[in-house]
């Protein structure tokens, strides 16, 4: 009998084995080839290009080596797009490294079609079928950026000065890269785009979406997934190299913890110069892009926020000297 019950305990567990080995490494990452699609030259296009990725997506800032202990993180010199390396973050179960978004064609992206670039953007697959970390918002993309958007931010990345640098490849520890595996999934159709300057509501809660303020502003648990009923309220940790620890504050539209009790300007403040609303400088908070946006989009953004539900949580104060 022990022997029978044995038996059944092992084959249950084979079992389940074979079916997370077929979930995760047959039937993921979900993937589509890439679309034969051709990125426009034009200025206009280039121009649209610059401003999302400059001012709205901040793909630069993750993108590139930067300063980490100055607010806002300016890139290094000479080292726009060129990847960046993490390094070993506290309790992260892996090493992050985002990689050369230059054309160089060794270490960048000057061997990628257009069409490949625009599937890593939206859906979370490399050229060569890995699935990329989520820390690189492709479901946010995916939600938000139209054909149109996503070729002109690809004609935009192709005018930076190639740079040769290979930053290396994301490592996961296990099981956190088996689950990343299914994080990916190809578009069922391409996403609307941006709503008109007339509907500043929607307007911003595009904003919210392409400018991945819910990555860093939502509340999650410990295995990073959002906590239900607590959107941008705030408080995940962010390591400041040799300074200590900033965390994310809550900007809900709640007056004693989020945001509530700032006026627009002190908003703007935020977004354009990095100050908080007593003056206090912000870090993490990637500043030098959003302050790029123009006047109407950061008064769409922040009409958009004063429309999220309060949550109260108040957040923990930075535990460094600023």
């Amino acid at each position: 009998m022990v022997k029978k019950v044995l038996a059944a305990i092992v084959a249950v567990l084979l079992l389940a084995v074979l079916v997370l080995v077929v979930k995760f490494y047959v039937l993921s990452p979900r993937l589509r080839p890439a679309a034969d699609l051709k990125a426009p030259s034009t200025p206009e296009a280039i121009a649209r290009g610059k401003y999302l990725v400059d001012s709205v997506t901040g793909c630069l800032g993750c993108h590139s080596q930067v300063d980490e202990s100055v607010s806002g993180e300016p890139p290094l010199p000479g080292r726009l797009g060129s990847g960046r390396d993490f390094g070993l973050m506290p309790g992260f179960p892996g090493h992050i490294r985002a990689p050369n978004l230059t054309p160089d064609k060794e270490t960048g992206l000057g061997s990628w079609t257009d069409g490949e670039i625009v599937r890593a953007i939206r859906e979370g697959v490399s050229k060569d079928g890995r699935p990329l970390f989520p820390m690189m918002p492709y479901g946010s993309y995916g939600k938000s950026l139209s054909d149109a958007d996503a070729l002109a931010i690809v004609s935009y990345l192709r005018t930076l000065p190639a740079i040769k640098n290979d930053p290396g490849r994301t490592q996961l520890d296990f099981p956190v890269a088996m689950f990343v595996r299914a994080a990916p999934a190809p578009l069922a159709e391409s996403p609307v785009g941006e709503p008109s300057e007339s509907d500043p509501i929607a307007r911003g809660q595009w904003l919210l979406t392409v400018a991945s303020c819910h990555d860093c502003h939502d509340s999650v648990n410990s295995r990073h997934e959002p906590i239900p009923g607590k959107a941008l309220a705030g408080g995940s940790p962010m390591p400041i190299p040799n300074k200590g620890t900033v965390y994310a504050a809550n900007i809900t539209s709640d007056p004693a913890t989020g945001i509530g009790s700032y006026t627009d300007e002190d908003l703007l403040r935020v977004l354009g110069e990095g100050k908080g609303k007593s003056g206090q400088t912000l870090y993490a908070m990637p500043w030098r892009y959003y302050g790029g946006m123009t006047e109407a989009d950061k008064r769409a953004l922040i009409a958009a926020l004063r429309k999220v539900p309060p949550v109260v949580n108040a957040v923990q104060p930075a535990t460094f000297q600023r």
